[in-house]
C-alpha cells in the first residue's frame, strides 16, 4: 500500500514538473527595447491617500530620452490578490505617468511593459 502511495505522490510532482516546464513565458523582445533604462517616481497625491502617481523616465544608452509605442504599468500585493492595472499616459518626449488608486497600504510589486511594434519588454521594479 505504501509503495502505491509514493508512486501516486511521484506521478503527480512529475506532471506538475513537466506541466510548469512547458509553459513560454518568454517574451519577444529586441536590442531597441533591451536597452532602455528605466527609472521610476513616485510622486504623493495631495488630494486622496488611496491615489498614488507613477511616473517613468526611459533613456537609452547614451541619456537621451526616448519613446516607446506604449508603456503598460501592472501592481500586485500577492498575499492579499490584489491587482491593479492602467497604461501610462505620455507626459513627454520619455516620461509616462500614471495615477492609480490603491484599494490599500502595503508591499506592492510593480511590473512595466514597455512596448514598441511587436515586440514588448516587462521590467519588474521591487
Amino acid at each position: 500500500m505504501k509503495r502505491i502511495y509514493y508512486i501516486f505522490i511521484l506521478l503527480i510532482c512529475s506532471g506538475l514538473i513537466f506541466s510548469s516546464c512547458s509553459k513560454n513565458t518568454e517574451l519577444n523582445s529586441n536590442p531597441f527595447l533591451d536597452k532602455i533604462q528605466l527609472t521610476m517616481n513616485e510622486k504623493k497625491s495631495n488630494n486622496n491617500k488611496q491615489i498614488h502617481v507613477y511616473q517613468v523616465n526611459l533613456v537609452n544608452s547614451e541619456g537621451k530620452e526616448i519613446d516607446v509605442d506604449s508603456v503598460h504599468f501592472k501592481m500586485e500585493m500577492k498575499s492579499m490578490n490584489h491587482h491593479v492595472e492602467a497604461s501610462m499616459k505620455k507626459i513627454t518626449n520619455g516620461v509616462y505617468e500614471v495615477s492609480i488608486e490603491l484599494p490599500m497600504e502595503g508591499t506592492w510589486s510593480k511590473e512595466v511593459t514597455l512596448i514598441k511594434g511587436k515586440n514588448q519588454r516587462e521590467i519588474t521594479i521591487k
